[in-house]
């Protein structure tokens, strides 16, 4: 991850043009049924450029911006209203996160996964699932295609996503595909999106 963070905080300002060339609409179309409403209050994983936390804000949510780099953190944080709470930190620990002792009605993981290493992924999901509302989704893109700018990249599967849920008492209430929206023929992308099982709400 430390080789990964380099990258992204050289290439800072690149990385934000690049994320916000293209919409959340045109990102996150695949499951746009459980997009958050007015007041739910959501927290973005690897919050890069701001775009996603723009967006949720706007739609009137209480944002918390989790940005790693930064470089990136800065610059996400000029370009958005004073209103989100940009924080530092990091999975699987999120101790900052942690420190807020608040629920979400939605976390995302918006191009992440694929940068934590095989063995942090347990202890990152249950620290997300700790975080989130009784009737919350967690909704992680996984992305599928090499990098070749020096940023470390790891296996992802939704069957994965699938097992370490089951750990958590977790559930897939949604998968699906979708191109690269930066139009990288070399890219292609899943989403999940988790919740609760069943018989722990009852």
């Amino acid at each position: 991850m430390p080789q990964t963070l380099d990258v992204y905080n050289q290439k800072a300002k690149q990385f934000v043009d690049q994320y916000d060339s293209v919409t959340f609409e045109s990102v996150h179309q695949s499951w746009q049924q459980y997009w958050p409403q007015s007041g739910d209050k959501v927290l973005d994983i690897g919050a890069g450029s701001g775009r996603d936390s723009r967006w949720f804000f706007h739609q009137g949510c209480s944002v918390v911006a989790v940005e790693p780099c930064e470089n990136l953190r800065q610059l996400g944080q000029k370009n958005s209203p004073s209103s989100i709470q940009w924080i530092g930190d990091y999975l699987p620990d999120l101790t900052s996160v942690e420190a807020l002792s608040q629920s979400f009605d939605l976390i995302l993981l918006s191009a992440v996964w694929m940068h934590i290493p095989l063995e942090s992924r347990p202890a990152s999901l249950k620290a997300l699932t700790e975080r989130l509302h009784v009737q919350g989704k967690i909704v992680i893109t996984l992305r599928h295609g090499d990098f070749d700018d020096g940023r470390e990249g790891y296996d992802v599967s939704i069957k994965e996503i699938e097992r370490l849920a089951n750990q958590v008492d977790l559930m897939i209430c949604l998968q699906s595909g979708s191109d690269d929206a930066l139009q990288r023929n070399s890219v292609v992308w899943e989403t999940v999106v988790l919740k609760q099982r069943i018989e722990k709400l009852e």
